[in-house]
Parts: structure tokens; sequence; C-alpha cells
């Protein structure tokens, strides 16, 4: 029997293309192999989301979702939602493949369109331009029979909308809809590809996690009841505030989120810091941990003041994220560092970095001027001076002058 090389197995349909991009019609041949969850996920969970604030529950909340379809992480800005799809896509050994919404996008940009270039010859031609969703099946296909040769490959590719409300989602995702709303391989129409080319059915194997600000809702736009349908939602919220009697830098084994969280941003700020090469690693994270430790157990504590108020609180509410504490230290440490400041005037710096980073957060539409008013008042050294007079400003909102 004359031997057959592969080129002619793809050719005949006997195997499946390694690359679909001219193939698109033929993705359907390797649509139907469900996701694999693997047995010791949770294992692989818990490896991929070590450096990170989030509980056992919420992670077999988040992984479940996935095996079962679609999800979207909502929270407020700043608690690692971007980071934690990052770190359970690769619990799952998938590959991501990240874009951010935008207000302007149409099925365009998520299905794809026809765009005219001129030749080496200098006459037109027309190409189709791939949207992200179309690219991403795409590669997710291409990863999906790569896995198939070789299981060391990511088993899939997996499409990553960051900020999903900037955008109109209805009207970006237009047909789309029919895919995502069955289990059923039903294709969509490609109609800026090539006739032969444009017939796409979507891997089972393939997810789109996508994360919406639940906080700065004047700037984005409502999701529809059939868009929510067809995610699953889950909330990743601040992390909850710490024990009775618990201090910020308690040192046994297992201390509760809270404590995690302080040494956390301690550690990301020093290691920013350390990549800008102004110090080591050791030595920032000494200054935090150490030499500043009582200034940044105040920053904590005064974020507690707000990421916690009630209802009837005399404090406004705002869940201030992880992201802009480790923003706080960075730019403290970076001042101190860059400029050899002495301890004496630590607290000055520390107040300047609050006021650059955390007061800009209370100009928001929710909190009223008399609860940032009663708010700046009662700020504790050494947030009483810098921040306190920001804070003030946007309570006043111009109106008046603040001495």
């Amino acid at each position: 029997m004359d031997n057959i090389n592969e080129n002619e197995l793809v050719d005949s349909g006997a195997i499946p293309p390694d690359d679909f991009y001219d193939d698109i019609e033929r993705i359907k041949e390797i649509s139907n192999y469900e996701l694999e969850s693997y047995p010791d996920l949770i294992d692989r969970l818990r490896k991929a989301t070590s450096h990170l604030l989030i509980s056992e529950e919420k992670l077999i909340s988040i992984a479940t979702a996935l095996i079962a379809g679609n999800l979207i992480l909502q929270g407020p800005p700043g608690t690692g939602k971007s980071s934690i799809a990052s770190a359970i896509a690769k619990a799952f050994h998938c590959n991501l493949y990240p874009v951010t919404a935008h207000e302007e996008w149409s099925t365009y940009e998520l299905i794809g369109r026809q765009t005219i270039v001129i030749g080496d010859d200098g006459h037109q031609q027309v190409l189709p331009v791939n949207g992200h969703f179309t690219e991403s099946v795409i590669q997710c296909a291409n990863s999906i029979v790569k896995n198939f040769d070789n299981p060391v490959e990511p088993q899939a590719t997996w499409l990553f909308i960051d900020e999903l409300n900037r955008c109109h989602v209805d009207r970006s995702f237009g047909e789309l809809f029919s895919l995502l709303g069955t289990n059923e391989s039903v294709s969509v129409n490609l109609s800026h590809q090539v006739e032969g080319n444009r017939l796409l059915v979507t891997p089972k194997r393939f997810r789109i996690i996508g994360t919406i600000n639940s906080i700065d809702r004047q700037f984005v736009n409502s999701l529809s009841q059939a868009i929510r349908r067809r995610f699953n939602f889950i909330t990743i919220d601040i992390p909850q505030r710490k024990l009775e009697g618990e201090d910020w830098d308690y040192t046994e084994a297992t201390p509760s989120i809270a404590v995690r969280e302080y040494q956390i941003v301690i550690k990301q700020a020093a290691e920013r810091v350390s990549n800008k090469g102004l110090a080591s690693f050791a030595e920032v994270e000494l200054l935090l941990s150490d030499g500043a430790t009582s200034l940044v157990k105040v920053l904590f504590d005064t974020a507690e003041l707000v990421r916690y108020a009630t209802k009837g609180s005399i404090y406004p509410y705002l869940p201030i994220g992880t992201a802009q504490l480790i923003d706080v230290l960075e730019l403290f440490a970076t001042n101190i560092f860059a400029f050899k400041v002495p301890q004496k005037e630590y607290s000055r710096v520390m107040d300047w970095a609050a006021s650059i980073k955390l007061a800009p957060l209370f100009e928001a539409d929710t909190i009223t001027p008399l609860s940032l008013e009663t708010f700046a008042d009662k700020l504790k050294y050494p947030f009483n001076d810098i921040t306190k007079r920001e804070i003030k400003q946007i309570a006043a909102a111009g109106m008046f002058f603040i001495d």
C-alpha cells in the first residue's frame, strides 16, 4: 500500500488541519470535543491562584460556571478580576485571547469586516479581517488540534473581554446570540470571508470570559436579559474585613483573607518598585513592613472605614480595591527611594501618595458631599492634611474655596 503523507490525509478529510484560517468550515470536525476538567482540577486551581485573594468556595463556583458555559466576573475596580481570569484559564490549561471592550464596538469588531489594501503591484485588494470572536474561535480550533498531537499544548483558547459593559453588547454580538444560546452545533455566516470559508461553528471547548465594572454605572452600558441568560455571573468583591482582634501583620500560618491582602499588597508594591531598579525587593519590603509599618496600617484602617460602610453610616461607601492600595504603596516607596527621603518625612509622602491614588476615587455620584465632609474631618494622621484637603475639594465641587 502506497504511503499517504499528512497533507493528503488533511485534504481527504481523514484528519483535521492544524491551521483553520483558510479552512474555517472544517472547525466543525473538532467542534464536539468537550472541555477537559482534569481529575486534579482543584489542585490546579489552588496552585494557579495562590497569589490571589480568592476563597476556595469562589474558585469552585468559577470553575463550575466555566465547565457549564461562558462566564462574567463582576465587581468593583481593582479586585483582581482580570488576574483571576488569567489564573483560572491556566488551571484549565487554556490560553486567553485578551481584548478590551469599547463603546464604538459593533459586529465588525467581534465578527469581522472587509478592508481594502494596495498590493505590491499597485492594485487594490479586498481582504477579510476577522473580528475578536472569529479570531479567538479559530485560534481555539488550532489549539485543540495541537493538544490532540501533544497534551502539553493548551487544550483550548478562550476569548477574554475586559470591561465588557463598556460596549453596547447587543449591537456588538449581533447574530452571535444564536451561537451562545444553545449547545447545538449552530453556525454563523462570516460575510466578510471568501465563499467556502464562511460557516463558523464554535468548538465546545471554547469559552468567553468577560469582566464588568459594577461601580461606574454612569459610564457603562446595561446588559440585556438576553445576554445575561447566555453567561454565568459571579461577583468578585473586596476582601472581607479582618477578624476581631486580628492585627494587620498577624504571622500565623492561616491568617484571614484581609491579612493576606495586607501581605500581598506589600509584596506586590515591593516587586513593582524593585523592577524599576530603585532598590532591591528586600529593601522595599523592609521599608513597608518595618520602617513605615505604622503608616501602612493606618492606610488599611482608613480603607476599612469606607470599604465596609453600611446604611446609616457617617462614612461614604467606597469599595476600594486591592490594586488601589498597591498603587498607593508603590507611589510612596518610589518617592522614598528615588529621592532618598529621610524617615521623618515618611508621613508626608504617604499622605501625598494617598491624595493622588485614593482621593480621586471619592469623586463618585453615589457619594454625598456631606458624607465626604464628615469622612475628611475624621481622617487620622497622616491623612489629615493633603488627603483631607483633596477630599474636601471633591465635596465642594468647586462651589467654594477650601481653606
